[in-house]
């Protein structure tokens, strides 16, 4: 009896170690990776620098756009309202500044050639022009030509008016040139501009045209005063009317000039002189001290003229007899006669008398006509 139950009770211990081992196997092994490592503990995430949102090449030309446009429209009224700018004579006179600009230099045939023989039409012509060029740059129409004529008006006044202008980097116009080439070459691409908004509108336009009928912008299709070539056509007649309101205001609102006759020439006296002269010096005396002989000329003196020649209140050019440069003498309403270097010394065209001053017509530098010394820049240095 015993040994019965011996055996069943080992045929019991057996069958639990079968199942056992099936219930081992078939259960899913754990990775091995989780039971060794451990998941890590949560940190704080760390707080970097953020970086700042980068801008777009043609939007950071915008405020360049702007102020060439700006400059240029003011520089066409500053023309207009000026009372001296059409008034031969006039310290400011646009005729008197073209022959400046066309002296002994580059492009001076150029100015010879188109601006000389009518300098009133060509000075009002040019201002109307800036007015225009610079509310199309504003606007963004038509951006790369504007910018071309722009480009091609410094350029010029570059080989002309700042061409004697040393070192050249003082001069304004070679910047002006460069300041114009980006928008030459791209426009005002990627930039709030009429031309971007006329393009978007053409696309739009263009990707609702049905696949089949009659051809975009034909007369059955869409509307041609809708497309972009009579939109651009309806912008530059807003320019142009835009451009002469603004012009005819400036006009209007000019004062009278302030005149000067234009200053006399006087021959130098080559039979009466001294040792020598001091060159760009200023010299004063009273009418009464001069006299016509020989004996009565200071030494180291010359004498260059009469003193009846030239009335009180007027000024006369000659050349200095020394290196054959032009000077001016202002005999003033007191009486005496004062002299001065008659070359800027900013860019070394020829100043004029005029309401008791000296003016430069190159860039607009006065200078007291009793000192030589500087009222109004661009100059820095006394005559």
């Amino acid at each position: 009896m015993s040994s019965r139950d011996d055996r069943l009770a080992d045929i019991e211990a057996r069958l639990k170690d079968i199942g056992g081992a099936r219930s081992r196997d078939s259960a899913p092994a754990r990775p091995a990776a989780s039971r060794r490592t451990r998941s890590p503990a949560p940190t704080t995430p760390r707080r970097g620098i953020r970086k700042p949102a980068r801008l777009p090449p043609g939007l950071a030309l915008l405020p360049v756009r702007l102020f060439l446009g700006v400059t240029f429209v003011y520089a066409g009224i500053q023309k207009l309202s000026d009372p001296g700018f059409l008034h031969a004579g006039a310290p400011t006179y646009i005729g008197t500044q073209l022959q400046q600009f066309a002296h002994g230099t580059p492009g001076g045939f150029i100015l010879r050639l188109l601006a000389l023989p009518a300098p009133g039409v060509a000075g009002v012509g040019v201002a109307l022009v800036e007015i225009a060029v610079g509310l199309l740059t504003l606007s963004g129409l038509v951006t790369r030509a504007a910018a071309a004529v722009g480009l091609a008006l410094n350029l010029l006044l570059f080989l002309t008016n700042s061409w004697n202008t040393y070192p050249y980097f003082l001069g304004s116009d070679i910047v002006f040139v460069f300041a114009w080439l980006p928008f030459v070459l791209a426009g005002a691409t990627g930039q709030p501009a009429l031309d971007n908004m006329l393009e978007e509108a053409a696309e739009r336009r263009r990707s609702a045209r049905p696949t089949t009928g009659p051809a975009f912008g034909s007369a059955a299709g869409t509307d041609p005063e809708y497309t972009r070539r009579a939109l651009v056509a309806r912008g530059l007649g807003a320019t142009a009317v835009l451009t002469g309101f603004m012009g005819g205001i400036a006009a209007l609102s000019k004062g009278s000039s302030k005149g000067g006759a234009t200053a006399a020439t006087l021959k130098v006296s080559k039979g009466h002189q001294g040792q020598g002269t001091a060159h760009h010096a200023s010299t004063t005396s009273s009418s009464s001290a001069h006299k016509s002989t020989a004996s009565a000329l200071p030494a180291g003196a010359r004498e260059i003229g009469s003193a009846s020649q030239l009335p009180a209140g007027s000024a006369a050019y000659y050349h200095d007899p020394v290196d054959g440069s032009p000077d001016i003498v202002v005999h003033e309403s007191n009486g005496a006669f004062t002299a001065h270097s008659a070359i800027c010394t900013h860019a070394g065209c020829t100043v004029e008398y005029g309401g008791g001053q000296l003016v430069c017509p190159c860039h607009g530098s006065i200078f007291d006509a009793k000192t030589g010394a500087v009222l109004q820049g661009p100059a820095v240095t006394p005559l």
